[in-house]
Formats: structure tokens, sequence, C-alpha cells
């Protein structure tokens, strides 16, 4: 078997199977129930992964936005704290699913199922419209109050991206989340910085394989040293790749072995060494490389 031939054969043991995608979407549905008893709910819709088609088997939560009104963000003239509104809904959640781990994680309240799924559940305000008409919704920042966010905006930056580079952008993005969960401890690296990043910077485009754009993907992550990068679209501020600068540090030596790695096994494989080359990247992926 060549490499390509194992990147695809890997492309195919990550994909989500229909039964994850039947839970996840009876799971947000459910949700979505609960708290339209209990808020002033304006809208909720699946975000994150899910909504873009980089949702991988057995390892990628389902992210809702949950879209309150105003008023239950409001004491009197002014908005209360992020926090504020984190704490409430994970006391409702928690009501809601008692058997059910029900935790804050920085801007969402994580409810994990004992069948290993997890719905980040992302309580946001209507902000207004962009420049481009694309609505932006304020969501918790991490420290207490709100940011910029526009998940459809990003969907569609993403899409768009995708579709240049010939749908390899995507499966790009579900090798890296591969690796991504393959690492021992597992890599704190956010998937919509890991997306974003592969489309700003285009790394997908031309006539590249996986193997190349993994690579390039690595350089790019280690030249930057995990950093949070500016949002392209102007809309969110920065994008961030980590939650701190603990779990920076190590994703960053993670990033800088895997680089060194990936590049031997472009080597080899330019020399026309495919054990070499799959031996490799099966240091890259921990083993877990077919």
């Amino acid at each position: 078997m060549t490499v390509p031939q194992s990147f695809q054969k890997l492309l195919a043991r990550v994909a989500s199977t229909p039964v994850e995608e039947t839970r996840a979407r009876n799971r947000a549905d459910a949700i979505k129930a609960r708290l339209a008893q209990s808020f002033l709910l304006k809208k909720l819709f699946v975000a994150g992964s899910f909504s873009r088609g980089t949702f991988i088997h057995n390892s990628s939560d389902v992210d809702l936005f949950a879209v309150i009104s105003r008023d239950e963000a409001r004491h009197g003239d002014s908005y209360v704290s992020s926090k504020t509104v984190l704490d409430n809904l994970r006391t409702e959640l928690q009501a809601r699913y008692p058997s059910c781990t029900v935790y804050k994680d920085v801007h969402a309240i994580v409810v994990a199922y004992s069948d290993g799924c997890m719905v980040d559940v992302v309580p946001a305000i209507f902000g207004g419209w962009s420049n481009q008409n694309t609505p932006i919704y304020w969501m918790p920042n991490g420290e207490g109050w709100w940011m910029n966010s526009s998940p459809p905006a990003h969907n569609t930056y993403i899409k768009k991206a995708d579709e240049r580079s010939g749908g390899k952008l995507k499966r790009t993005a579900k090798l890296i989340k591969y690796w991504r969960e393959c690492r021992d401890p597992k890599i704190p690296i956010s998937s919509f910085h890991i997306e974003m990043l592969l489309a700003a910077h285009k790394i997908c485009d031309g006539p590249k394989g996986y193997a190349q754009c993994i690579v390039e993907a690595f350089q790019i992550l280690a030249d930057r040293q995990c950093r949070d990068f500016q949002d392209p679209l102007g809309l969110a501020g920065h994008i961030g790749a980590t939650r701190s600068a603990s779990e920076r540090e190590r994703a960053l030596r993670s990033v800088v072995y895997s680089r060194e790695h990936s590049k031997a096994a472009m080597d080899a494989e330019y020399y026309g060494n495919t054990a070499e080359a799959k031996r490799q990247w099966d240091i890259v992926f921990n083993q877990e490389f077919p």
C-alpha cells in the first residue's frame, strides 16, 4: 500500500457514522426543547465541526449556540457577566441531565453523556449584523465578559476555501484532528483554529497530497508557536489555538516533534522508500497509521 492509499484508508477510518450523526442531532434537539422551557431562547443552532462537515468518528464534540434574549443577560440597564449566564445555564442543564457530567469549559457548558458523546452549549446574544450582512453573536470570552463570534460567516469562509481546494481542506482537517486525538496525551488545539488556519493560509490549494498539506500545517503552527491569529474576516478578534499558556507549550512540543517526523516521511517517500515513509507517519500518528 502506498502512502496516499494509506491516507485514504485513514480518512475512511475517521469518517463519522450515521449512528453518531443521528445521536448528535437527537441530543441537540432534546437540549433545545429543554432550554426553550426555561430561557427566552431566540434561536439554537449547531455550530463547530458538526456544522462544518469535519466531525470525526468517536472524538468530536457537538457545539450548540443557544441564542438567548438580551433580557436574559441584563440586570437593569447593563449586561451581567457571561459567567453569570454560564452558571445559570449549567444549573438548568444539570437539573435536566442528572446522570450526566455537566461542567463549565471556558466558553460553554459541557454535557458529557455516559456513552462518550459530549455536547458543548454556548450561550450567545445576537449582537447585530456585520458589513458582510452576516449575524454577529456575543459569546463568553472566558474571563467573565463577552466577545464577538459569527459561526455562519466562518462556516462560509471555510466552505469556500474547501471548494477552492477540491474538498481537500476538510479532509486534511479531519486527518489533523485525528492526529490530535492519537497523541498521548491528546493535543489541546482547537478544531476551529485548525480549519481557519488551513483556510487563511491556503494550505490545501493546488496539486498537493495530504502528506504535504499536513507538513505545511505543522510548519505554520510551529512558526507561529501555536499562538492566536487575527480573524481574517475581522469579526471575532483573535482565533485561539489553546485555552492556556501551559496547553500552548504542550501543543507546540507535539507540533514540532510531529513536523520533524512528517518531513522525514516526505523525504523518504520522495526517494522511493515507502516503508520508511510509512514508519515515520506511524510515529506521527502514534502507531495508528494504516
